[in-house]
């Protein structure tokens, strides 16, 4: 992965840039506002919603940065996914959690990245109901002003009312093609539920080239 710029300040942004204030992710439905706090949790499709922000980001320039707590995010799929690798920082944690979040404040300091997405997925849930509440508010106090979107993932809603948006996810069907032992995965269609606010889209992910053993 290329070196990263030095990281811009906020005016130098907006000079430069001329950015909304809201993300659109035309797939979902959904208008993320900078400067702001934003949570999806669920059992599926969090990471697919988390590169489609983070491709739109990149292609567009955009610095972004994954907090990587428990190593399980994949760049070669990011990639294929759009991302501009060249425009992404990849911390890798280990699974060390109080490494993650000191990361994510670090970043959130730094106010001229585009995202930064704190993937919380692979943590165990206990961990995370250790987590102080003052965590969330000290985040979502230090992005205020900023152009960047905080994005956080995990197997449940972990941020609480500090989030200015909370979605959840889930898998409603699969649509696979062929016989035998092995089938082709055509279609997965996912529902995306807000916490805070009704999103009456639903989210609909195609996929090809990928098998699985029936």
């Amino acid at each position: 992965m290329a070196h990263l710029s030095l990281v811009k300040t906020l005016s130098r942004i907006k000079e430069e840039q001329g950015y909304t204030e809201e993300v659109l992710l035309e797939s979902a439905g959904l208008a993320i506002t900078r400067g702001t706090l934003t949570e999806i949790s669920g059992g599926s499709g969090k990471t697919s919603l988390s590169i489609s922000l983070l491709s739109k980001l990149t292609r567009d320039g955009e610095i972004c940065a994954v907090v990587d707590s428990a190593n399980s995010f994949d760049p070669c799929s990011a990639a294929v996914g759009g991302v501009e690798l060249e425009n992404l920082l990849w911390v890798k944690c280990g699974g060390d959690i109080e490494h993650a979040f000191m990361a994510a404040d670090y970043l959130v300091q730094a106010k001229g990245f585009g995202a930064v997405w704190l993937n919380l997925n692979g943590i165990p849930k206990h961990q995370l109901k250790f987590v102080p509440r003052t965590f969330w508010y000290r985040y979502r106090n230090r992005i205020k002003q900023t152009p960047t979107l905080l994005l956080i993932t995990a197997a449940e809603p972990v941020s609480g009312s500090a989030s200015q948006d909370a979605f959840v996810s889930s898998r409603e069907r699969s649509v696979w093609s062929g016989v035998g032992k092995f089938k082709l995965l055509r279609e997965f269609h996912l529902s995306l539920h807000s916490r805070k606010k009704f999103y009456g889209k639903p989210l609909f992910v195609k996929t090809e080239r990928v098998y699985a053993e029936i």
